[in-house]
């Protein structure tokens, strides 16, 4: 009954966040204003979307630590600590531009803060499910994780260019961790997943987007997450790759292909997965599609584990048929030719190249 408490104060927490939006937008000064130019919807929208979503994560995380409910003090610790301090850093972003170093390094020092409050997070090994294991000294197992952990906050963060599309994948993954056999990330993604699943509602209807706090932060919170149980034994390396599949394979496409055609590897552009099933199905059923298949191949990675490697084989024919062998969508075909989300490419490492400014891309 407790945990049914909790659970509800976390999604009307969520929902007051949601329905006085434009008031709080305004109070933190994270607004999005239209330019005409990038920047199209119709009016200015709150990026409080992220805050929806770890605001009620942080109350009911200390209401689980004080009631007694989560047992594993570090674990309760780590989460707390990294949502708000990365949440932080996307929100200080939302307000005012920061470096795209600032933001790496703040999540590299975050995810640091997490292994030495929490050390069980480092495995002794790479754990496959179709293979053996690899064992890896705990130095280069951290600093692969180091890598992850910041290619998968980027792709995410470039994906985010359409309504619904991020916190969709959000109610996703958050749902796969809830089936996990792990007791406390179970708990805590399913807070995780009903916050989101208010702010998918929204963010749909145009009324806010998740900004830097959201994409950058819940993104980690997610992560984390999912290392525990994997460091629990409770998934494996291909379910987790099967999960973030399509945004960090369109991230790494998109890396190359920009730098092969002389332009900066994160100037904003329609060339998206999202804009070219926008271009072949239109937005409502584009964003179905790719969610569709985001959903199906997760929840089957998660729920039989032999079958990952499959999704991902099935994956990566859905991508490439329509990232390489269709054309181009245009303006037209991508019904109004802009994203409609608040993706932000200054908050990926900029290369050091001359075509290489500093851009941000907000629908």
């Amino acid at each position: 009954m407790l945990i049914l408490f909790m659970d509800l104060i976390a999604i009307a927490a969520a929902w007051l966040i949601c329905v006085n939006a434009d008031v709080i937008g305004l109070r933190l000064g994270v607004m999005d204003y239209p330019d005409k130019a990038r920047k199209n919807h119709p009016q200015p929208t709150p990026l409080v979307g992220g805050i929806g979503i770890l605001i009620p994560l942080l109350i009911w995380l200390a209401g689980a630590v004080m009631s007694g409910y989560l047992k594993d003090q570090q674990f309760s610790a780590m989460l707390f600590l990294c949502a708000a301090g990365v949440g932080l850093a996307g929100f200080a972003d939302d307000q005012a531009n920061t470096t795209p170093l600032s933001r790496i390094l703040a999540l590299l020092v975050f995810l640091g803060v997490a292994m030495t409050v929490a050390p069980g997070l480092i495995a002794g090994s790479l754990n496959w499910g179709s293979f053996d294991a690899t064992p890896l000294p705990p130095a280069i197992y951290a600093g692969l994780i180091a890598l992850t952990f910041a290619g998968i906050v980027n792709a995410v963060n470039m994906a985010d260019g359409q309504n619904g599309l991020v916190p969709g994948m959000f109610v996703i993954w958050s749902l796969c961790l809830a089936l996990t056999r792990d007791p406390g990330v179970a708990a805590v993604a399913q807070v995780v997943a009903a916050a989101a699943a208010v702010i998918l509602y929204y963010n749909l209807r145009g009324k806010l987007f998740l900004g830097d706090c959201g994409s950058y932060g819940v993104t980690f919170v997610i992560g984390l997450l999912a290392l525990t149980a994997y460091a629990h034994g409770h998934i494996t390396i291909e379910t987790v790759t099967v999960w973030f599949y399509f945004p960090v394979a369109d991230c790494l496409r998109l890396i190359i292909t920009r730098r092969l055609q002389g332009r900066s590897p994160f100037a904003p552009d329609t060339d998206h997965f999202h804009h070219r099933l926008q271009g072949k199905l239109g937005k409502r059923y584009g964003l179905a599609a790719y969610l569709g298949c985001v959903a199906l191949s997760s929840f089957a990675a998660v729920l039989a584990p032999r079958f990952s490697l499959v999704a991902l084989i099935v994956l990566t024919a859905v991508y490439f048929s329509f990232a390489f062998l269709t054309d181009r969508p245009t303006a037209a075909e991508a019904e109004d030719g802009t994203p409609e989300g608040d993706a932000d490419y200054s908050n990926v490492v900029q290369l050091p190249a001359a075509d290489a400014p500093e851009l941000r891309e907000r629908a």
